[in-house]
């Protein structure tokens, strides 16, 4: 006997999609990649726009500190929107500083190139390299971030089940110590290999005439791999580059000062090949805006984890 109609509508019908404890399906999340690339891609050209803006300025500490504080503001706004959504916006950040370098590099007169002169004198400094190495470590850590924070979640309610079980001993989670001592001298290391290798080797790079040889290369590679990492230990711990990022800032700020705060040539004794100081200082805001991302993104994921788990998904 043949089958009703029914029962091949019932067959070849799709599996319902899962739901959640409303009874809904749950949200996509497509809307969020979008803006979140969206806004990283608008992030990676307004940071070096307002720094070029500060940078063509510097006999004019108000001006400079203003736009350092849009800097800082704008790179909040957007890291606390990766941290909340998704941070494919950190990615996209990334990779659009990075092709905007590679186009430097594949150009004929390399920074010459460039239209404007404040532009030119921003791109000599490494500043977009430096954008793309910090915000792709950045995006890994806060994507690992958000997993540990998930890890978390679950074992807090375990936890807490373990806990109101009557004869059970609850297990405490792991500490983090280890990893938050090893933070800080991680982010140091990340830096100063950069700090040493990167104002040499592509300042040359970019001149005008200069042939880019395998050593020069290599030397960009393992400073942008060196900033890469740095950013990247904020998916174990976010100490170190809540700490650097100030530091750096801190360093900047008598250089910034017009000769009012003592030590305005400190920042050209350390790193005499440059950056100078504005560019430190954004470097040190970047740098914090990344931890303070991860350090978001990874207590998004426990109370997200947390919430699923209490209404019982």
């Amino acid at each position: 006997m043949s089958d009703s109609p029914s029962h091949h509508a019932q067959g070849s019908a799709p599996p319902p999609a899962p739901v959640g404890a409303s009874g809904r399906p749950p949200r996509s999340r497509r809307p969020d990649y979008v803006l979140t690339a969206v806004v990283g891609v608008i992030l990676a050209a307004a940071v070096p726009f307002l720094l070029g803006t500060a940078d063509a300025a510097p006999d004019s500490p108000l001006r400079a500190g203003l736009l350092l504080g849009t800097i800082l503001l704008a790179s909040s706004a957007a890291t606390a929107l990766f941290a909340a959504r998704s941070s494919l916006g950190a990615l996209a950040t990334a990779l659009t500083a990075l092709a905007a370098q590679a186009a430097v590099f594949m150009a004929p007169m390399h920074a010459a190139s460039l239209p404007y002169p404040w532009l030119q004198r921003l791109i000599s400094t490494g500043f977009m390299l430096i954008l793309a190495g910090l915000w792709l470590g950045g995006s890994w850590g806060m994507r690992m971030a958000r997993r540990a924070g998930h890890t978390q979640g679950h074992a807090a309610f375990r936890l807490t089940q373990a806990d109101r079980t009557v004869g059970s001993t609850p297990i405490p989670p792991p500490s983090r110590r280890r990893d938050h001592l090893l933070s800080l001298p991680w982010v140091i290391a990340g830096l100063t290999l950069a700090g040493f290798l990167l104002p040499r080797s592509y300042l040359r790079a970019v001149a005008p005439g200069i042939q880019t040889g395998p050593l020069m290369l290599g030397a960009i590679l393992v400073s942008f791999i060196a900033l890469a990492a740095a950013a990247a230990s904020t998916a174990r711990s976010t100490l170190g580059a809540r700490l650097t990022g100030p530091i750096l800032v801190l360093l900047a700020v008598p250089a910034l000062s017009g000769d009012m705060i003592p030590g305005s040539r400190l920042v050209s004794r350390i790193l005499p090949y440059g950056p100078d100081a504005i560019v430190l200082a954004a470097i040190g805001i970047e740098l914090m805006a990344i931890g303070w991302g991860a350090h978001m993104a990874r207590r998004t994921g426990r109370a997200n984890a947390l919430a699923r788990l209490r209404s019982g998904v």
